[in-house]
């Protein structure tokens, strides 16, 4: 008789968990942490929702270089960025209000734009991206000055020195696109339809100027016969050139610009001193504005058709002249051929 083998082990449910009651005091700390969550939540999604636009600003990123335009408005109301302010009685002088204004008042801000100058395009309207590139490109003798754009149509630029200004201003007249570039120094009374439409810096050459009156007070005198004289530039300072003198004067562009200027001298003479113009604007009478005149036609640009006949013979005549010049002799047929390679 076999003996029987151990038989598959019973199978063995294994008894239900025990949930051992936690403590009273466990659940009323845990559900009051629970509820002071969702409480902090709700407040915090009540708060971003009802925040305006202007609270719910992030901070710029720190970068090395000028703050990017747009960062610059997106932080623009920030509290924290600007200047607290306090109340000032005004004056009341025959039952209207009048702000006066003193010296002191305007120190700081004179001497913060005393290196700043203004540039206009005349005769079109530039990006200030494009005015960057030119002025990367072109006033790489200077550290660039800051660019700001005013909405009258020009750019007032922040140097960061009197003479990087000074030296732009020497290096001209500028172009750019055709287009002549007018620079002016910054005034506080600035005012775009009365400085830059009506009066404009040129620079003036004055040949064949007598030595003797290169010195600065008859400079003077004789750029006041052109208009407001504003600098020499260095090679008439330091007499470098002796062929003309050139000075930068402000004009009116609305009245006939000098074109000679009676000189005279201390013993009784006279002499008739040429004026030269460096680039003369120009003024419409009809609308009262630089750079146009509306009466001048435009110039129309017509296309005509090329002459094929014409381009033939000068290409059999400049086939002749090689062949001459290399020694050798084309029939007809090889012309032919050639050009109508060429043409084709």
């Amino acid at each position: 008789m076999a003996k029987r083998g151990r038989g598959r082990p019973p199978n063995t449910v294994p008894p239900p968990p025990v949930n051992h009651p936690q403590p009273a005091t466990n659940l009323v700390v845990e559900t009051e942490n629970h509820e002071l969550q969702k409480h902090e939540e709700t407040i915090e999604e009540f708060e971003a929702t009802t925040k305006s636009p202007e609270t719910l600003i992030e901070e710029p990123k720190e970068v090395t270089d000028r703050k990017l335009w747009v960062d610059v408005l997106n932080n623009n109301r920030n509290p924290s960025n600007g200047v607290t302010m306090e109340f000032v009685a005004p004056k009341l002088i025959n039952g209207e209000v009048e702000v006066e204004i003193e010296a002191e008042d305007i120190a700081s801000e004179l001497q913060f734009w005393e290196n700043a100058m203004i540039l206009y395009v005349l005769g079109g309207s530039l990006s200030m991206t494009m005015l960057k590139n030119y002025m990367v490109k072109m006033w790489n003798f200077v550290t660039l000055p800051d660019m700001l754009y005013h909405d009258d149509g020009y750019f007032l630029l922040h140097f960061k020195n009197r003479e990087d200004r000074e030296t732009v201003m020497m290096r001209g007249p500028y172009t750019i696109r055709h287009m002549p570039i007018i620079l002016k120094e910054w005034t506080p009374d600035f005012n775009l339809s009365k400085d830059l439409e009506r009066t404009m810096p040129i620079w003036v050459k004055l040949p064949q100027l007598p030595l003797c009156l290169w010195g600065l007070k008859s400079l003077n005198k004789i750029g006041s016969a052109i208009g407001n004289p504003l600098m020499t530039d260095e090679c008439t300072t330091q007499k470098l050139r002796v062929s003309y003198a050139r000075i930068l004067v402000e004009v009116d562009i609305t009245q006939k610009l000098v074109e000679e200027i009676t000189i005279s001298d201390r013993t009784g003479g006279k002499i008739k001193q040429i004026v030269e113009y460096e680039w003369k604007p120009e003024f419409c009478e009809k609308c009262q504005k630089a750079g146009h005149q509306c009466g001048k036609k435009k110039v129309v640009k017509k296309w005509i058709p090329r002459n094929k006949q014409a381009d033939e013979d000068s290409q059999l005549h400049r086939i002749d002249i090689d062949a001459m010049r290399n020694g050798k002799q084309v029939n007809m047929e090889q012309r032919r051929y050639l050009v109508s390679n060429i043409t084709e």
